[in-house]
């Protein structure tokens, strides 16, 4: 892997978490007001939709890459899930007791929807806490975690089936959009590797990187307006916005001197991605209801508010972060995985 792509995959990461911080920075009050209610489908539902489906996708190009046997495949699969499985189970009991902290301290409890998790934990059967804390699960970002952990317990079969017969894989994958729509993302970057595309020269046509980017951006706005298309012609689009959104960081870039623009700030944001979509619930609701506290309740605070709270929330993990690896990095390393 080149220093460049290197680069773009860090930038890029934190780009994505950016996103994923803003789906989860949706008001409902939002909903009794036109404009907030549009700019919020736009943004999140619409713009930043396509973080998922990128992440996944390269997810599946860093696992494939570099491998040469079934035997390799199965080594990855034992490293993946000692640097995923940790931090998921973890944190889904760090979720836990972090609720049922705020819930306790006084002034605190009423910024938080704590949804009465003690009181479940201590009062249904075992199996459904363990159900809610690890297969739900508790912490709900990480729904992300758990399907990525899923899917690569199929890898040997993903990797060789897309290795023997790719045009047969990649017919597989679109079906598979039929019953669960995130597995073809991570699947096609599973293709990619395996048949050494190269995404650092690929195809790039002026007439190719507006259309794509024109349909992109034209979704968000039907999202704004009127809400999701069917998942097959929302799968296409997201191709769309897939392409876009990795042409673009090359047109953003100077990628002949391989100079990265300052597309974001990177230098203190960047690393620290995986420990903010980690971290970022429920420490996010306490931060968009005492937003809502002191401004109040109205279109403008919170369409104000939609927009800068995924950046307070992110300078706060990042904050809380390095305090960590200073403080306690031994910690720092098991809750992330070692990243």
């Amino acid at each position: 892997m080149t220093k460049y792509l290197s680069d773009k995959l860090t930038i890029i990461y934190t780009i994505l978490i950016i996103m994923v911080v803003y789906i989860h920075s949706s008001y409902e009050e939002a909903k009794n007001y036109e404009l907030a209610s549009f700019l919020q489908s736009f943004t999140g539902a619409g713009i930043c939709r396509i973080a998922n489906c990128l992440f996944f996708s390269i997810s599946g190009y860093l696992f494939a890459r570099n491998i040469s046997s079934i035997k390799d495949v199965f080594l990855k699969i034992k490293k993946r899930l000692r640097t995923l499985l940790v931090p998921y189970l973890l944190w889904n009991i760090i979720f836990v007791l972090w609720f049922v902290v705020l819930d306790v301290i006084p002034g605190v409890s009423q910024y938080v929807n704590s949804s009465g998790i003690l009181q479940r934990i201590l009062h249904q059967p075992i199996l459904q806490t363990l159900y809610d804390l690890w297969v739900s699960p508790a912490a709900f970002q990480l729904w992300f975690l758990r399907d990525l952990i899923v899917m690569m317990l199929f890898t040997p079969i993903l990797w060789y089936w897309s290795k023997k017969h790719w045009i047969s894989a990649l017919i597989a994958a679109t079906i598979s959009t039929c019953f669960y729509g995130w597995l073809i993302y991570f699947w096609l970057g599973i293709i990619a590797a395996t048949n050494r595309i190269d995404i650092e020269d690929y195809y790039k046509r002026t007439w190719l990187i507006i259309s794509c980017s024109l349909i992109y951006v034209g979704y968000a706005f039907y999202v704004g307006i009127y809400g999701l298309l069917p998942s097959y012609i929302d799968f296409a689009i997201n191709l769309c916005g897939l392409y876009a959104v990795w042409v673009v960081y090359d047109l953003l870039t100077n990628k002949d001197k391989g100079e990265l623009t300052k597309v974001i700030p990177y230098k203190w944001i960047c690393g620290y991605s995986f420990f903010i979509y980690l971290f970022h619930e429920p420490t996010f609701s306490v931060i968009k209801k005492l937003g809502l506290a002191i401004f109040g309740v109205n279109e403008l605070s919170i369409i104000t508010l939609y927009y800068i709270n995924p950046w307070i929330m992110v300078a706060v993990a990042v904050l809380v972060a390095r305090i960590m690896q200073h403080m306690i990095p031994s910690v720092y390393k098991i809750l992330t995985g070692g990243r």
